[in-house]
């Protein structure tokens, strides 16, 4: 038995019987119509928080929603059936997880419509940093599985890890999804979900990395292996094909971090002998945009246009913004 494994089984003191783990994610075993009515009461009031928190860029709003979701309960229901091969409950766990998205997505949208103009969508930070995924958000998502699932398999280990480890990568991405819908800019909206499959497929395959280890495929009393390597296949493909756009938004981001450095070079170069400073450069969307500041005239605006598209393509925008608010392309 490897470390892994002795960390997850350390004595069945502290190992949940797979009866017990299955009445945690699985809505249709025990009290079905309470956990049901829990479940929803829990996702809307969740999604209604989180997309106010995003809205109003409000950290602590968009906590509160991620300890009250219960988004985990589905994904973690599709790592376990997809280790024992339950077709029951593979189908029921997608269902209430696509149910469940939805139902978020829709309410992000309707607060989106009548309240987006609060804060400009291209400056909300909370909107910008979950619209342009990466390979370490993948990183991340996988580390987040492990975690959830680990608390879920242990009796020693508080369940509240599970939900607030879910719901950091996923409910306020669909808050996200839906506000972006709600007020047309469809490409923010594709990018936050494309985030949002790629942390729901990693925590999925950790989980039932975890969920495998853990032994809960021998206790299955009716395995269906073929049921389960068919859903880890398909967990697996997702995640491979996810790495395509992962892969070409992490190069896009190097990319524009390395143009930021050859614009601020060009800029500071350019104010060298002169009254005036260099202040930012910053990435808005597709666009450079940099911020100079001094007491008179800045140098002829020619020589750092020059000096800019020497490095940079014509195709990419480049802002200058002086401390008085005047603009100019460059």
């Amino acid at each position: 038995m490897g470390w892994f494994e002795r960390t997850i089984t350390p004595g069945r003191e502290y190992h949940k019987p797979l009866t017990e783990i299955e009445d945690d994610v699985f809505l249709d075993i025990g009290a079905t119509r309470g956990k049901t009515t829990k479940f929803w009461m829990q996702l809307v009031l969740a999604s209604i928080i989180a997309a106010g928190g995003v809205i109003g860029d409000a950290t602590p709003a968009v906590i509160g929603a991620m300890i009250i979701a219960p988004l985990g309960t589905p994904i973690y229901g599709l790592a376990l059936a997809a280790v024992t091969g339950d077709r029951r409950a593979l189908r029921s766990s997608l269902t209430l997880l696509v149910s469940g998205v939805a139902v978020n997505i829709l309410i992000g949208v309707i607060i989106g419509l009548i309240t987006v103009n609060r804060m400009p969508i291209d400056v909300n930070p909370q909107i910008v940093g979950r619209t342009a995924p990466a390979v370490l958000d993948l990183t991340v998502a996988i580390a987040v599985g492990i975690a959830g699932s680990f608390a879920l398999a242990r009796r020693d280990v508080a369940d509240i890890l599970a939900g607030v480890a879910i719901a950091i990568s996923l409910v306020p991405v669909l808050a996200v999804v839906g506000i972006t819908l709600g007020s047309g800019h469809f490409s923010l909206a594709l990018g936050a979900f494309v985030l949002f499959l790629t942390n729901a497929a990693a925590i999925l395959i950790a989980g039932a990395i975890v969920f495998k280890t853990a032994g809960y495929a021998r206790e299955a009393e009716n395995l269906d292996e073929r049921a389960g390597r068919r859903a880890r296949l398909a967990i697996v493909i997702l995640v491979v094909l996810l790495l395509i756009p992962l892969g070409a938004s992490s190069a896009s981001i190097l990319q524009y971090e390395l143009w930021k450095e050859d614009a601020q070079a060009a800029a500071e170069k350019w104010l060298e002998g002169s009254t005036w400073v260099f202040d930012t450069a910053e990435q808005s969307g597709n666009e450079l945009v940099l911020t100079v500041r001094g007491p008179d005239s800045p140098p002829p605006i020619g020589d750092l246009k020059a000096a800019i598209r020497e490095k940079i393509p014509d195709w990419v925008p480049v802002t200058l913004i002086e401390d008085t608010g005047q603009e100019q392309e460059l």
